[in-house]
């Protein structure tokens, strides 16, 4: 390790690919050998919008993505506003939700005094920040606007409706208030067609009731988490970032600010940890996470693919995995920077979403890897810190902050001698 860091910094992902490999990092090494091969990439790896001169989409920060029933993949880009959808094999895409690069605009009552007060003209055809996507089970589009704070159905060439809040939006809502959805990342479909929400800023999962349904307007239930507060207890989450359903009706939690997985059995508040550490302690080993976002099961086997963010990795725990469980690696950073979303197709290949390297990638068991892509042209990335640096080498970043409640001080981590990953307080957090 002393004599790599006398050598200077590791090349980037660019620099790796110019010299046509991309050798696994001294972490990954140390770790296990990668569990795969990217075969196929979506983005080019530069940030922007639009086409590139070779007709390839450009991305600006995916995060949600969802495995369609026909093998689309749709692609929820969250810096560039819009929710692209893919074919197989299609690196061009077309923009099937908002407007690429162009944001719903914020109604201000105190700006907007003299203005008649309604929603934009934009409503039901832009987006804020959208973060999540899913389909339906009548194969309409699901977005989950973070900004925003909503659900909304895409299809056919009417504006958009509104599920969620129930009632739809308001321009008087108050983010103090307790009913309120705030800055969500994740939805899905439960197989009776209730949506299952990520109220991440609250610290919560909410269903909200099949639209449609006879209780569409009834309040939404808490399926897991204690409103408004966050903590590191069995029956709390704290910025839960993915949600899913079981085989057996069991939800599935990433509970990204306390570093592990978790299993509510159904009508149950009390949780077990799957994957992680049942303490909220983050770790690089293999039976640790640090900041996991993403969750999904591997049709195959049942095994579960988490997105290991702060470690730069992706794992593969198995089916029944319990705390302390080791995972393996399927991607390390030798093929991603932040990963954040995941699935997984039906027969094996893994669809991971990198927000800061701004690609999707497919990722394969037995595959040829993706060819490198062309570096003439296009400007250097920028060079972030990689965890085999030594502390001297990273600016530390702070956690996302977790606000106190009335019961509860929060309790103080140990601080990591040598290197701290990475999150703001802001909705644009994870960066």
């Amino acid at each position: 390790l002393l004599f790599c860091l006398a050598q200077g910094p590791p090349p980037t992902k660019q620099q790796r690919c110019s010299l046509g490999a991309r050798p696994p990092s001294l972490l990954a090494a140390l770790m296990a050998p990668a569990g795969g091969v990217a075969t196929f990439q979506f983005g080019t790896g530069i940030k922007g919008k639009g086409l590139d001169k070779q007709k390839r989409r450009q991305l600006n920060q995916p995060r949600g993505i969802c495995l369609c029933a026909d093998g689309s993949l749709l692609v929820a880009d969250y810096g560039n506003h819009c929710i692209l959808k893919f074919k197989p094999g299609d690196a061009k895409g077309q923009v099937v939700a908002g407007e690429e690069g162009k944001f719903l605009p914020t109604v201000d009552p105190l700006k907007d005094i003299d203005k008649p007060m309604c929603l934009p003209e934009e409503e039901g055809v832009l987006l804020k920040r959208p973060g999540d996507v899913c389909e339906d089970l009548e194969r309409g589009m699901l977005v989950l606007d973070t900004d925003e704070g909503s659900v909304q159905r895409f299809g056919g060439d009417t504006r958009a409706k509104t599920l969620v809040p129930v009632g739809g939006k308001s321009i008087h809502k108050s983010v103090g208030a307790p009913e309120i959805v705030k800055n969500p990342r994740g939805v899905t479909v439960a197989p009776d067609g209730a949506l299952i929400v990520c109220d991440t800023w609250s610290h919560r999962v909410l269903r909200f009731a099949p639209p449609g349904s006879a209780e569409e307007m009834e309040k939404a239930t808490v399926l897991a988490g204690m409103p408004n507060t966050w903590g590191r207890s069995a029956h709390q989450l704290a910025f839960p970032s993915c949600a899913i359903l079981d085989a057996d009706g069991s939800l599935l939690v990433a509970d990204t600010n306390n570093h592990r997985i978790q299993r509510f059995e159904p009508n149950s508040q009390e949780a077990t940890t799957l994957a992680g550490s049942s303490s909220c302690k983050k770790g690089d080993a293999l039976h640790e996470l640090d900041m996991p976002t993403g969750i999904c099961r591997d049709p195959r086997d049942g095994t579960l693919l988490v997105t290991d963010r702060g470690n730069a990795r992706v794992l593969r725990f198995p089916a029944k995995s319990k705390a302390g469980c080791e995972g393996t690696v399927v991607a390390g950073p030798d093929l991603v920077s932040r990963p954040w979303g995941i699935c997984a197709a039906p027969d094996g290949a893994i669809f991971v979403s990198d927000d800061r390297d701004a690609v999707v990638l497919k990722i394969e068991a037995d595959g040829v890897p993706v060819a490198p892509r062309p570096l003439a042209s296009e400007p250097p990335l920028p060079v972030h810190p990689s965890p085999d640096l030594d502390a001297s080498d990273v600016v530390v970043v702070e956690e996302e902050a977790l606000p106190k409640t009335a019961a509860e001080e929060p309790v103080i981590q140990d601080a990591d001698p040598e290197i701290e990953l990475v999150i703001s307080g802001s909705p644009d957090e994870l960066d």
